[in-house]
């Protein structure tokens, strides 16, 4: 998963250099004779365009891929299994929820245990080695890799063609459980594949490792394999042997030029092509076609910029958020929090933190139990939640610690915010689930002092918060150093 400013620096560089590339081709196709055209598109404009087209399907159809392998890796799904699945309806809540969240057509889980074919509309059936219909799952769980991508008849209904991704779900032992995956309506993936090719006026198809042309847009309807394709079928083995390359080819009368690559994700071959075309007829619109290609160039990176920004920050809220309270995980925390703090260096700006701990929550755990200390936590954590901006961030620290950052802010305001918490906690939490608990917090406050290393503004605001136990609990402490600085200010 590509972090912010690695994501930025890619479009970035990319943007620069696809602006250079069409400038210099813009200039050279006005000098140079109609004779050397078809080479300038031959190893030029479609290397360049199937690099775009092979990016937006790294977008688009790659989701499904990334979305199963989530699926597969979620710790709900796991405990479900390892629990007996005795609440369906759980696994059909999380498998609607992902179908919703993603806009797939079916989400979907078969136990290796049950053989139940579980459905975001509840249990379908169990799967047989004996039909056919389900000879997928069993080829599955013989994969060697982690999952397989096929266009099969959808089991939830027969009247729809669908494009699914089938992943394996395995435990810490690596021990088969079943597979789990998503799947995309055929219909929506070949208007997909048509808004590629009138976007950039290329036919462009997928073929699988024999040949069979897999995914297509409307103009291809009547194509079942390149070995089938005359003038193509004499280049099929060449192409299928290679991880990408240019080719051309006769086809009928018209003469037309190829471009390969090879998905490793999809294991199928994305194809681009195009055709030569009359001299008179390009000389009119070169001009135009390079207008377009730039303003549509800037217009994919722009897309691609927001609909890869969307999709890591959903990734990484799953991957990175504590279940039980919502807050940010530790190990998610910290290249978070580093880079929160080069931002505060960086432009000059106050940064502080709160460190919290639960007074006494061992004893609320020991006497009420741990289901209502959960209460607790969740409670407390929606409290401070509240008095939060969007900017700041909060992180389950411990178990009962919570360290909270708050960008663009100095002591003094870091500690009314503190102090606010502190007394809304004690105030909202006296009575948890009719038992009398009255629940309180410590806090520590640091502010950051733009020079010292998280390690020491940890051990700064873990010794304030100390103070702050050590002072009887239910109060907000600072360290000696942030309160003699906070003075002279």
């Amino acid at each position: 998963m590509l972090s912010f400013s690695r994501k930025g620096s890619f479009i970035a560089i990319t943007s620069v250099l696809l602006l250079i590339g069409f400038s210099a081709i813009s200039l050279i196709s006005y000098y140079v004779a109609n004779s050397t055209l078809n080479q300038h598109i031959r190893t030029n404009t479609l290397p360049i365009t199937s690099d775009n087209i092979y990016s937006e399907v790294q977008r688009d159809l790659l989701q499904p891929i990334l979305v199963s392998s989530l699926m597969a890796q979620d710790t709900f799904v796991h405990d479900w299994i390892v629990a007996g699945e005795q609440n369906p309806a759980a696994i059909t809540r999380y498998l609607n929820n992902i179908q919703e969240r993603y806009q797939t057509i079916t989400a979907f889980f078969i136990s290796e245990s049950t053989r139940n074919y579980y459905h975001s509309s509840g249990i379908l059936k169990k799967v047989d080695p004996e039909n056919p219909q389900d000879d997928w799952y069993f080829r599955v769980k013989k994969l060697s890799g982690q999952y397989e991508i096929n266009m099969d008849i959808d089991t939830a209904d027969n009247s729809r063609t669908t494009f699914f991704v089938n992943h394996k779900v395995l435990d810490r032992d690596n021990s088969y459980l079943g597979v789990i995956g998503v799947g995309l309506a055929s219909e929506a993936i070949k208007d997909m594949i048509d808004v590629y090719q009138n976007r950039y006026n290329r036919q462009v198809y997928f073929v699988d490792r024999q040949g069979k042309i897999t995914l297509h847009g409307e103009a291809l309807d009547d194509r079942n394999s390149i070995r089938e394709i005359d003038g193509l079928k004499e280049i099929a083995t060449q192409i299928l042997t290679t991880t990408g390359g240019s080719y051309e080819y006769q086809f009928k009368d018209k003469h037309i030029f190829l471009k390969t690559r090879y998905v490793p994700d999809l294991d199928w071959y994305l194809l681009v092509e195009q055709e030569e075309h009359p001299e008179q007829a390009v000389q009119s619109v070169l001009w135009l076609n390079l207008g377009l290609s730039i303003g549509i160039t800037i217009i994919v990176l722009i897309l691609a910029h927001f609909t890869l920004g969307s999709y890591q920050r959903r990734l990484e809220q799953m991957a990175n958020t504590d279940k039980l309270t919502g807050a940010i995980t530790r190990s998610a925390f910290e290249p978070t929090f580093e880079q929160l703090l080069s931002f505060a260096q960086r432009r000059q700006q106050p940064l502080s933190v709160l460190l919290m701990d639960i007074d006494h929550f061992k004893v609320i755990n020991d006497t009420h139990g741990h289901l209502l200390g959960d209460h607790v936590l969740k409670h407390i954590t929606k409290l401070m939640n509240s008095l939060l901006r969007k900017s700041d961030v909060i992180c389950r620290w411990g178990g009962e610690e919570f360290l909270i950052v708050l960008p663009e802010c100095n002591l003094h305001s870091a500690t009314n915010i503190a102090s606010k918490m502190r007394k809304l906690i004690e105030e909202s939490l006296k009575v948890v689930d009719s038992k009398h608990i009255d629940v309180t917090a410590s806090f520590g406050v640091a502010q950051f002092n733009n020079l010292e290393s998280s390690e020491n503004l940890f051990l700064r605001v873990d010794k304030a918060l100390y103070a702050a136990k050590a002072g009887g609990r239910n109060c907000v402490e600072t360290t000696e150093q942030e309160q003699e600085a906070s003075a002279k200010a």
